[in-house]
């Protein structure tokens, strides 16, 4: 079993002197995965180093560390690598009593119940790619079933089915805020990515989302899941999203905050420090001026 931590965990560990407060740590179980995603570092037929996940480095850490470590929440991501179920179990395990999140790429719903027999709190089934045709090519496998597992998993286990999507795919808007009123209909949370190029995968030279559209998509999230909000709040040119027609209220800063579970940051992981953040994992006020310009 190779169990790796974030740089930003390492710091919770006392592993290096920089420390970032969070609330959730990260941990990965590695190895080489079985599937060809286009925008991923552990893709099959990519040659990278499996220290990467986006644009993080995860480092070798020892299952001794997940007794160690004092936080709200513990979110394991999992590689879909041949024994990753054996070595997850064995994880959960050691972690019995702490809350957990699993992100996995789990192929049954029998898959999930045995992770939510060990304790873990909730399991994110990722999509990344909303767009049916480029699902198929980019990431690879079924939609339909896929749907089909992320509701029936969200029916058995309501409020506990966390998805992640990755804006700047090919897809539209459109197909985004539709995907999202889905995911709310199912009971399924939503966590946005912004698409990142890594050096070596297939999408290496893939261009990232303009920064405002992907304001819009954070802000239409956040209206959909928090305001529940109506479709004919959102005015789209062709299938991109136009204008928001929402009145500016206080807090809705929020809507750039890292989405997903409860207490998670995931600092710096769709750009370098420094950069100006996709998903600020800190609140500040500057926050309510950005959403003030993009509903002007």
């Amino acid at each position: 079993m190779v169990l790796r931590a974030s740089y930003g965990t390492l710091g919770l560990l006392g592993h290096v002197k920089k420390k970032i407060e969070m609330d959730t740590a990260y941990f990965m179980l590695d190895g080489r995965c079985v599937f060809d995603c286009g925008f991923c570092s552990h893709a099959r037929s990519v040659d990278v180093d499996n220290k990467f996940l986006s644009r993080v480095v995860w480092k070798k850490v020892s299952s001794n560390d997940l007794k160690n470590i004092n936080v709200k929440r513990i979110c394991l991501q999992v590689v879909s690598y041949r024994g990753y179920r054996r070595d997850l179990e064995e994880v959960l395990k050691i972690l019995k009593g702490k809350v957990i999140s699993v992100s996995v790429r789990a192929l049954t719903l029998e898959e999930i119940d045995s992770y939510f027999s060990l304790g873990i709190d909730s399991i994110g089934l990722s999509v990344d790619v909303v767009n049916e045709r480029l699902f198929s090519k980019i990431r690879g496998g079924d939609f339909k079933k896929l749907m089909n597992l992320i509701k029936s998993a969200a029916e058995k286990y309501p409020g506990r089915i966390t998805t992640h999507v990755i804006v700047g795919m090919g897809e539209s808007d459109k197909e985004l805020i539709d995907f999202f009123y889905n995911m709310k209909n199912f009971g399924v949370n939503v966590a946005l990515f912004a698409f990142t190029p890594i050096k070596g995968t297939k999408l290496e030279d893939k261009i990232p989302p303009d920064r405002n559209r992907y304001r819009k998509i954070q802000l239409a999230r956040y209206l959909i899941f928090e305001k529940e909000v109506s479709m004919d709040t959102f005015v789209f040119k062709g299938n991109m999203l136009e204008k928001i027609n929402y009145r500016y209220e206080e807090n809705l800063g929020r809507a750039f905050l890292t989405s997903g579970c409860k207490h998670c940051t995931r600092p710096y992981y769709n750009e370098k420090p420094g950069d100006i953040p996709y998903n600020f994992f800190e609140y500040n006020k500057d926050l309510e001026n950005m959403v003030k310009e993009l509903l002007e």
